[in-house]
């Protein structure tokens, strides 16, 4: 389980809110994990699927694509929204909100979320 520190860590967050924005010629991977890790997601846990253990293929998948949407940093606001919006998916499990009073965490996070889309 990724827990909050790892995930701001992880995020370019600092840089965005000094206002720079990452410039790179390839486009991050991001978006293209976190496709495949819903897809895999779906198919595992579709209606009707039977139990699987811990070494079946698409589990292993999953915890991959876990690692690499979360560990690797984004180069673009495009792809720091993705890590975000996937970290506070019902997917991605991480219970990240509901540690706060008046649910603020909850908040913040998509306060984050919501700035972080519209630089992209």
């Amino acid at each position: 389980m990724i827990d909050r520190r790892t995930l701001i860590q992880s995020a370019p967050i600092a840089a965005l809110a000094a206002g720079a924005t990452a410039h790179t010629s390839q486009l991050d991977p991001h978006r293209a994990w976190v496709a495949e890790y819903s897809v895999t997601h779906e198919r595992l846990y579709a209606p009707g699927t039977t139990d699987f253990g811990t070494d079946h293929p698409d589990w292993l998948r999953l915890r991959e694509l876990d690692k690499l949407i979360c560990t690797t940093p984004a180069t673009t606001p495009e792809g720091a929204a993705i890590q975000l919006e996937f970290a506070l998916s019902d997917e991605a499990n991480m219970d990240l909100t509901g540690g706060i009073a008046g649910d603020l965490d909850n908040h913040v996070l998509r306060n984050v979320l919501a700035t972080l889309k519209s630089l992209t």
